[in-house]
């Protein structure tokens, strides 16, 4: 009978974490906006909207930087990241930062892979939660989570639905460039800290038949010449709309 009780509450807690959640997470949210975190389709993020959500324009969704010798969750409380999603939900937007899985362990296209689907699983509870369609969405990140999706976007499927990719100092080669299935927008500080193929250099390395060549931007911001040295909260948002009108 004990084990009986015992295996009745481990059914009961699995079922219960299977559940949808949301929860405060404490964190102010500028006037205007709510923020909440969320746990949906097995991903976790923090998501910021406008209070009224009826008239959403889209969704944008950005994932964090990482080491990427030894790369573990995806946090949500980075500066850059939450700038930006609170600028985007104050222009309309459902935006989130996800909290991506662990990559440790894993080789440079499995984890860009796993980081596709994460963020695939992100937009689609999105889409349901505000009946979106997922073609109005827009994928985004730094440094590491940017490096992983301008590999995905290139060699995997899991986000061809996307209007676009912001890629925020972060870098991928020519092949990728000549590959990718969905608009980027590319930007990096002067210097070549992110690589070769970046900012300007990436956009250059699309080749002029691309489908996508023309809905993609690249910069190489003069101003900074450090790893993600630039404010471009500003930038990236203003490509979201151009993206999502």
């Amino acid at each position: 009978m004990k084990d009986m009780i015992l295996k009745l509450l481990l059914v009961a807690i699995i079922a219960s974490a299977c559940k949808k959640k949301s929860v405060q997470d404490g964190t102010p949210a500028p006037e205007g906006l709510t923020q909440l975190t969320e746990t949906a389709n097995g991903i976790t993020y923090r998501l910021i909207t406008p209070i009224e959500t009826q008239h959403l324009k889209g969704i944008l969704v950005i994932g964090s930087g990482n080491d990427e010798n030894n790369p573990g969750p995806g946090a949500l409380d980075g500066a850059a990241e939450n700038a930006v999603c609170q600028k985007a939900a104050a222009a309309g937007y459902a935006a989130a930062i996800v909290a991506y899985r662990s990559g440790r362990g894993m080789g440079w296209n499995d984890r860009a892979t796993q980081m596709g689907q994460d963020f695939d699983r992100c937009i689609s509870a999105l889409a349901q939660k505000y009946g979106i369609p997922k073609s109005r969405s827009v994928a985004g990140g730094f440094s590491y989570t940017s490096y992983m999706l301008l590999t995905e976007i290139s060699a995997g499927n899991s986000l061809n639905y996307c209007q676009g990719l912001l890629a925020a100092c972060g870098s991928a080669g020519a092949w990728n460039a000549q590959n990718f299935k969905i608009p980027i927008y590319s930007i990096t500080c002067s210097g070549g800290a992110d690589g070769a193929y970046a900012g300007q250099a990436l956009y250059d390395q699309i080749p002029v038949n691309s489908p996508v060549k023309g809905k993609s931007a690249g910069l190489t911001d003069t101003t900074c010449s450090t790893h993600c040295g630039g404010n471009w909260t500003d930038l990236l948002v203003a490509q979201t709309k151009a993206w999502l009108p």
